[in-house]
């Protein structure tokens, strides 16, 4: 049986989640070590900020992005199951 193509953007979208979820925590971590060096506020907490709050959100969106593949994919698969074994191509 061949692999199913909505798995593979599946596969492909948890890849680029988990990518993201490791950028923010990164990003995060930079974030904090940077806090606890510096005595006042370092212009690159600032960028690193807005960084990890844009991979948020970017992450928020690839999760939707999953989440409506999941839904068609097996609203798909609902409705295949439904068509008779001798109308199946």
């Amino acid at each position: 049986m061949a692999e199913n193509p909505a798995s593979d953007v599946v596969q492909k979208l948890q890849a680029e989640l988990r990518e993201r979820r490791v950028e923010a925590e990164r990003l995060r971590l930079e974030a904090d070590d940077l806090r606890a060096k510096v005595g006042k506020p370092d212009p690159r907490l600032e960028r690193l900020e807005v960084e990890n709050r844009r991979l948020r959100e970017e992450l928020a969106e690839t999760r939707d992005q999953r989440d409506e593949l999941l839904h068609g994919v097996r609203a798909a698969v609902e409705k295949l199951e439904k068509v008779p074994p001798n109308n199946a191509n």
